[in-house]
């Protein structure tokens, strides 16, 4: 009898590591990856501009709507035993300012506090902030900084977006690297919003995507980022 039960009990023991290692997966997919946000975008409902575009702002929170407010993380792709995956991280810890002279934007500047950086996993953002990937104890944030002038007389008084090409220099984990990327700014009210995205390839800035075995983090992904100004 005692050896009936014995078999019993390991064949449970067969059955439960065959489902857990054909289930991992998806347990992680539905559970520790989640869905992504969707990719920031400029608010569909604006109003006319009510201030010259000419002055400094300085960067603010925003609306309260999660989606609009001011805020700036990563997305990357995973690779889940073929399965692609895709996780953000996000705060809303982002500062800056920018100058604009004769419709030209002639100096702008955005830091992002990565080390309030968090997605829907909390293992994710502890591994995320550890020596291993970001390390925010000696690299607490991430900059961009504008380099040269860019003309935006073309953004219209209406609330219309329009898109113009900035060019600066991006810190991340202390390395600087200069990049062109499409800005999207809109004039709203009292307001200028901006969104932007910069395609990254991570061990450009010192950073090691993570493998998890049976999960591989990709080699590139996106800073992505939707900044409120208003003038001083």
């Amino acid at each position: 009898m005692k050896r009936k039960y014995l078999w019993w009990g390991l064949g449970t023991l067969v059955v439960l590591v065959i489902v857990v290692v054909a289930a991992g997966p998806w347990a992680y997919s539905k559970w520790i990856a989640g869905d992504a946000d969707d990719e920031l975008a400029l608010p569909s409902s604006t109003q006319a501009a009510s201030e010259s575009v000419d002055g400094t702002w300085t960067i603010v929170p925003g609306p309260s709507a999660e989606a609009t407010r001011t805020q700036a993380g990563y997305r990357v792709d995973e690779t889940l035993r073929g399965q692609p995956v895709t996780v953000n991280g996000r705060t809303t810890s982002v500062t800056g300012s920018a100058t604009v002279a004769a419709s030209k934007l002639e100096s702008a500047d955005i830091t992002v506090d990565v080390a309030s950086i968090t997605s829907p996993e909390s293992m994710r953002d502890n591994r995320f902030r550890s020596s291993m990937i970001m390390d925010t104890d000696k690299f607490p944030t991430a900059t961009w900084k504008l380099s040269e002038p860019v003309d935006i007389s073309s953004v219209p008084e209406s609330g219309e977006p329009h898109a113009v090409e900035a060019t600066g220099e991006m810190t991340i984990k202390g390395v600087s690297k200069t990049v062109t990327t499409p800005l999207n700014i809109q004039r709203s009210g009292a307001s200028v919003i901006v969104q932007g995205s910069v395609p990254v390839t991570w061990t450009d800035y010192g950073v090691t995507p993570p493998s998890l075995g049976f999960v591989d983090v990709q080699d590139t992904g996106t800073i992505e980022f939707l900044v409120n100004l208003e003038k001083k």
